[in-house]
């Protein structure tokens, strides 16, 4: 399983995957985050996708680099995600 490196900032933040299916942030960092969702997606796998942050909708694009499914039926499976393009207004907001 690959971690990252950069500082990460534990920040809940609700997010969509292609318009549509629902998730949010456990961590975020200028590269990429982690997330908490009801699906999963394989390491390789592209995504886009928006959060919300303070009112504005900020997009990004990225490829799962690690996941962990779900152990239970109801319970939440992790994914870690790196950003391959991020919006331009975000980077400011990554780099706090």
């Amino acid at each position: 399983m690959l971690r990252s490196r950069s500082a990460r900032n534990a920040r809940h933040l609700p997010l969509l995957l292609g318009n549509r299916l629902p998730g949010h942030t456990a961590d975020v960092s200028a590269t990429g985050f982690s997330m908490e969702a009801p699906f999963v997606f394989l390491p390789g796998s592209l995504l886009h996708g928006s959060f919300e942050v303070d009112g504005r909708t900020l997009s990004f694009r990225g490829e799962v680099v690690w996941a962990q499914p779900a152990s239970q039926p109801q319970a939440s499976s992790r994914m870690g995600v790196r950003f391959t393009e991020v919006a331009p207004e975000a980077s400011g907001f990554l780099q706090a």
